[in-house]
């Protein structure tokens, strides 16, 4: 072939992998579109089923309320409670973790692949819940009827992985788009929760194409803003530092909400051992029992938070606290009790109140001049206290803003919800979706991995306790030291062992003399300027740092003090490799069991063969495996294995197996002998 024919053969290949390109993007575009459309139908539906079973539940109490009186609330919710048990637990069952958490797993774990057959009894429980009044909100299972619909999408038209995670994303965008009419919102709660921070210039265009069309196709079918618009106005610039207080408040509130959701739901699930109807019925009595008294707290109370917003409804300082506490710990029980639903709505109404609150004790000490809208705390309030509790800044300040349609208050609220989101992260370092995953042992990086070393902490391979050397020490000592701990530098200490500089050995050769051997000491010789680090740094960042003042070691230093807790240098670098490489084999590991769980709906579990197993030292084929069962990896000493028939099993290797529930305790005997 001529070098012109090859030139043009080229060139005829690279024409077809951009129009290739072109075409995955534009059907990718065009899916999306449709997606939109279907998520902005399926949500209306979903939102009339709230009002079909809310009219129900409401006829329901009056025929009774003449015989029971307020007693009725409690037995509609009961036996809406009842029901909703009931549906989940014959058509769901058991499930790991709790609406958009187990999205974030799909999506970062197991391809975007979600069991969307379920999908709408679980709208049906969940519209069920909110038209009863339990204390719980309509985002979460809207997310999930999104992104269901994105992963059917995905599985009709063949799609590979990560136009499958994509699709996911868009759909969980489209619902939270359609749901609070919120398209910004939409697209940026894809992107920091679905995607966990991760951001591509192709998923960003199918997201927001998704949005879009959802959010429009609701408007037009029911054309209404969720709450507002307002026409509130700051008091003056410096009104602006009165909402720093209010973002360390709910900072505080955001972090006991979180807390209150998974005490309850330890509390149930150890405490509660009641069929789950009947679990799901004591739940609703419960929140019934205290909707007598506060029926505030009941639903969504969206007509609440627009009362308190609109200022057509007053209440006293000692009121808005009790019902924000009543709601946070009904929503509580209305989660871990069984009801379906999610806690955006929740932590506004909160939100909502807490702020409300803050503006009532400020208007005590400062005038109304100076104040400006009381009401426009609660708005803030909403966005920090949503933006504490789901770890989303972004989306909580572009929620707000366009639930509201006032661009005014833009500033308060990026203000407090920040303050809000790093108080928060001191307290509770994970948000409620987050929480749920690290629970059962799942640990997602956020963002787009870029260095292995950034998932490494200097304390977990600093040399420790470190190398050091009393500063009164002579140069004799020092040499000794040297040939003690085979080592070039020393960290140098005062009497009260904190650091005073580092000594290496050219330090020592430059300053011998026989002559004045005695007459010295490490003070004398020491460099005084040394370079640190934290002990709680990312080996990244000591890396950087080493980088930028061309150091081989540094000390390691307890954060706030010169505490010398540890030494680092290439030791170290090599440890957190290998570290580093082992945790991103044992995360790939992990992930391909979830795959095999998802893609199966078996049990894939992890076994340690010890010398009393009576797996050890056989063969896989001579084990006496039930028929449901199958080996899928084994991990000998940090190396994965590929089963065979003739693998045989030695003590510390841990085996992966797949297995039903109905023979999961067969397999225990065969590496637990007294299981």
């Amino acid at each position: 072939m001529t070098s012109r024919k090859r030139k043009a053969a080229a060139d005829f290949l690279a024409m077809a992998a951009a129009y290739m390109r072109t075409s995955e993007n534009a059907i990718l575009l065009t899916l999306s579109a449709a997606l939109g459309l279907l998520i902005g139908l399926a949500i209306w539906m979903f939102q009339q089923g709230i009002t079909l079973f809310s009219s129900v539940s409401q006829q329901a109490q009056s025929a009774i309320s003449p015989v029971l009186g307020a007693v009725s609330i409690v037995i509609t919710l009961a036996l809406a409670g009842a029901l909703v048990g009931w549906i989940m637990d014959r058509f769901i069952g058991h499930e790991r973790h709790h609406g958009v958490a187990g999205i974030v797993e799909a999506v970062a774990l197991a391809g975007g692949r979600l069991r969307y057959r379920r999908m709408p009894f679980k709208a049906l429980a969940s519209a069920l819940s909110l038209g009863a009044g339990a204390s719980v909100g309509p985002e979460d299972p809207s997310v999930q009827i999104g992104a269901n619909l994105g992963s059917w999408f995905a599985r009709v038209f063949r799609t590979h992985e990560d136009q499958t995670r994509i699709l996911v994303a868009a759909g969980a965008a489209g619902a939270i788009a359609a749901a609070f009419r919120a398209p910004i919102a939409g697209v940026f709660f894809a992107l920091e929760v679905i995607l966990n921070g991760a951001f591509e210039t192709r998923s960003f265009g199918v997201i927001v194409l998704a949005s879009v069309v959802s959010s429009a196709v609701t408007q037009a079918i029911q054309p209404h803003a969720e709450l507002g618009p307002f026409n509130y106005a700051l008091g003056g610039v410096l009104e602006i530092a009165l909402f720093i207080p209010l973002g360390l408040i709910l900072a505080i509130v955001s972090v006991i909400f979180v807390r209150a959701v998974f005490w309850q739901h330890d509390l149930w699930h150890k405490h509660v051992h009641l069929p789950r109807p009947a679990r799901t019925a004591l739940a609703g009595a419960l929140v019934g029992m205290v909707g007598i008294f506060l029926p505030q707290i009941m639903g969504i109370g969206r007509e609440t938070m627009s009362g308190v917003l609109n200022g057509e409804l007053q209440f006293s300082v000692w009121m808005l606290l009790i019902i924000a506490a009543a709601k946070i710990l009904m929503t509580s029980v209305s989660m871990a009790g069984g009801f379906v639903g999610g806690i955006f709505a929740p932590a506004l109404f909160v939100g909502t109140l807490i702020g409300s609150l803050y503006a009532q004790v400020l208007s005590l000490f400062i005038d109304r001049t100076n104040l400006g809208d009381p009401q426009a705390y609660a708005i803030v309030g909403m966005a920090a206290t949503m933006a504490g509790v789901v770890r989303s800044p972004i989306t909580a300040i572009m929620m707000v803003f366009e639930l509201t349609n006032d661009y005014r208050l833009i500033l308060p609220i990026m203000l407090a919800a920040v303050i809000c989101v790093v108080l928060a992260e001191r307290l509770e370092p994970h948000g409620i979706y987050m929480k749920s995953l690290i629970r059962q042992g799942i640990h997602l990086a956020q963002g787009r991995e870029t260095d292995l070393m950034q998932g490494i902490l200097v304390e977990e391979v600093m040399l420790k306790p470190a190398p050091s050397i009393s500063e009164t020490a002579s140069l004799v000592e020092l040499r000794d030291g040297f040939r003690k701990y085979r080592m070039n530098a020393l960290c140098v200490v005062d009497a009260a062992g904190l650091l005073s500089g580092i000594v290496t050995l050219k330090d020592l050769q430059r300053a011998y003399v026989p002559a004045q051997e005695t007459a010295l000491t490490v003070c004398d010789i020491c460099t005084r300027q040394v370079v640190t680090v934290s002990h709680d740094q990312r080996v990244w960042d000591a890396l950087r740092v080493m980088s930028e003042h061309d150091v081989g070691r540094v000390p390691v230093l307890k954060r706030g003090t010169k505490e010398v807790v540890g030494l680092f240098g290439r030791h170290g670098i090599v440890l957190a490799y290998n570290l580093a490489i082992t945790r991103k084999l044992e995360d790939q590991h992990f992930a391909q069991r979830v795959r095999l769980t998802t893609l199966t709906g078996g049990h894939v579990v992890e076994y340690i063969v010890t010398d009393e197993s009576p797996a050890a030292e056989k063969k896989i084929r001579d084990i006496d495996f039930p028929s449901d069962s199958a080996v899928a990896a084994v991990t000998r000493r940090g190396r994965l294995i590929v089963p065979r028939g003739d693998t045989t099993l030695h003590p510390g290797d841990v085996v992966t197996i797949l297995t039903d529930s109905d023979s999961a305790q067969d397999v225990v005997r065969l590496f637990v002998p007294d299981a």
